[in-house]
């Protein structure tokens, strides 16, 4: 699947306003299905199709997804097959998904034991695998904790398969998953409530964390959004903390452990602002918890511009929640990538809100993601010591840098794929490889899939870096080379590039190397990188760029630089 374009195309300001007010029916706690289907939401600019197996009834909750879709721009095209406990995947097509939708009390109904159970699971999913290397979620449920987690073992130890625990997503939203009076009937034992809250979570969490490219920054309004109240008027101790903008706060700080920046952007005096943060010890959230922080009564269109470049993200990457309908609409208007959420005066819906934005969730929280934000404090340190020093050699020293290569690290997939698909800015090819693509590679004699961890005495970057190659003939292809922002501006890439292509098994007796070259619209630095390499008057066009493999057999490792393979 392609990236989706924005939502806003055409009258922008009226197609955000339509979606902030379908804001309180898509992610009630308990949404109406009447509801639901009764909102009349923008047209759809992007077309998912996702292949469903399943042994019981789809439709009912096929048909509840389209609003939430509808809420992110999509528009998801089910191709369901038969009735079929025995999954043999007739018919297959192409999709950008498959969904097993199984009603795991079929099988067990037969005496059948867990362990067998899974072992013809198994069999069935790598055969599904093996005809497709489109992601693979399971919809199912077990009974008790020990049996989900010997399913959540078992998608582990596939690529690119994930478990979407159907009885966890009903006991979180506190609905009953079953409902066995209705099940002759409807074709499916899951409840009335239960198939609404499933659309929402297939919709909003399970196929956008699959496909999407992820939200990495919430960026929040203060008066009215983090608390009731506005500071300039009602003072420090007259803005009040209810029990739903403290429950929001903590939310917020969450998503901060997960790796997400957090982002403050308000209209109000500086000192103002942080005086409140001080003072204010009732505040989950703390002053220092921002990653970046606009507070002043500049426009808030520049404001965001300047939060993303700080966080050294592309602006497609920021979810914006404000109170104000205007503020947002001018968002949507003059930055129509940006994604936003009206903050309603119920801050508990607000929560939902942002916690159902499709993007922001994620199947894994990846311990290289929690490194995110200590990272990008050290950039301040590591920026004023590139200033004071001219030498190379001394700045990589005083910072103790240290690069590590590893080739085809199987435990490193799933960080792997991650890059592939979040890195926008410092990538060539934007190939977008899954899991199983990855996999793929890692088994094959002809390829090879290479990742670089950078670490200095300021912090520990993680896994910045994969490139995916295959060897034709004399010639080496880059088919996937991402370098994460983070890793950008440190004089590193021409090292962490040529080195991992020049130390790859499958490069020895290379003649040529070739860069397979796509434009998109944030990949400028990536674009630049390879002009500079390839000393070219302009931007390579799309297709593939060579560059004889003698220059990385030159190439000199770079003084006070550490580097380690493993």
């Amino acid at each position: 699947m392609k990236q989706p374009p924005s939502i806003f195309r055409e009258n922008t300001a009226e197609i955000a306003m339509r979606l902030f007010e379908a804001q309180a029916a898509l992610f009630a706690p308990r949404p109406s299905r009447l509801a639901l289907l009764g909102l009349d939401l923008p047209p759809a600019v992007q077309r998912i199709t996702v292949n469903v197996w399943r042994n019981h009834s789809f439709e009912s909750v096929e048909s509840l997804t389209a609003p939430y879709f509808a809420f992110r721009g999509w528009r998801a095209d089910f191709r369901l097959g038969g009735y079929d406990d025995t999954l043999m995947f007739a018919g297959r097509q192409e999709a950008d998904a498959d969904i097993l939708w199984l009603d795991s009390s079929r099988f067990f109904a037969r005496s059948t034991l867990l362990s067998d159970w899974l072992q013809w699971l198994e069999e069935r999913l790598r055969a599904l695998r093996s005809d497709s290397k489109a992601p693979i979620i399971l919809a199912t449920w077990v009974e008790g904790s020990q049996q989900a987690e010997a399913v959540q073992a078992l998608a582990d130890s596939l690529p690119a398969v994930l478990f979407a625990n159907i009885e966890t997503a009903c006991t979180d939203a506190r609905v009953p998953l079953l409902d066995s009076r209705s099940a002759n009937l409807a074709g499916t034992p899951i409840s009335n409530a239960a198939q609404v809250i499933l659309a929402r979570e297939l919709a909003c969490h399970w196929l956008p964390g699959t496909l999407l490219p992820p939200v990495k920054a919430v960026a929040l309004d203060l008066d009215h959004t983090l608390h009731s109240g506005v500071l300039g008027e009602d003072g420090i101790q007259g803005v009040r903390l209810t029990p739903g903008h403290a429950d929001l706060q903590r939310y917020i700080k969450t998503l901060q452990q997960r790796g997400i920046f957090i982002a403050l952007v308000s209209r109000n005096e500086p000192s103002d602002v942080e005086a409140l943060f001080r003072q204010r010890l009732d505040y989950p959230l703390r002053w220092q918890d921002f990653s970046a922080i606009e507070v002043s009564w500049d426009d808030k269109v520049a404001a965001i511009e300047r939060i993303a470049k700080a966080l050294r993200i592309a602006s497609d990457a920021v979810l914006f929640v404000d109170d104000n309908p205007g503020e947002l609409a001018n968002i949507a208007k003059q930055l129509p990538q940006v994604h936003t959420v009206y903050a309603h005066q119920d801050a508990s819906l607000t929560r939902q809100v942002i916690h159902f934005y499709p993007g922001l969730w994620r199947w894994k929280v990846e311990s290289d993601d929690a490194k995110r934000i200590q990272d990008l404090k050290a950039n301040a340190e590591r920026e004023s010591l590139a200033e004071s020093t001219t030498d190379p050699t001394e700045y990589f020293r005083s910072l103790k840098v240290a690069l590590t290569y590893r080739h085809n690290p199987q435990v490193q997939l799933n960080r792997l794929a991650d890059l592939c698909n979040k890195t926008n800015q410092f990538n060539l090819s934007l190939r977008r490889f899954n899991q199983a693509e990855i996999a793929d590679r890692m088994e094959r004699e002809d390829a090879c899939v290479t990742s670089v961890q950078l670490t200095d005495r300021l912090s520990d970057s993680g896994v910045i870096a994969v490139i995916v190659a295959e060897r034709h003939g004399q010639q080496l292809i880059v088919e996937e080379l991402c370098v994460s922002c983070r890793a950008l501006g440190r004089q590193l890439e021409d090292a962490i590039i040529l080195l991992s292509l020049r130390d790859m098994p499958i490069f020895a007796g290379c003649q040529e190397v070739a860069f397979r070259v796509q434009h998109g619209p944030r990949n400028q630095p990536a674009m630049d990188w390879l002009v500079r390499l390839l000393g070219l008057n302009e931007l390579p066009a799309p297709g593939h760029h060579i560059l004889q493999a003698q220059r990385l057999l030159d190439f000199a490792t770079v003084e006070g630089v550490a580097f380690n393979k493993e």
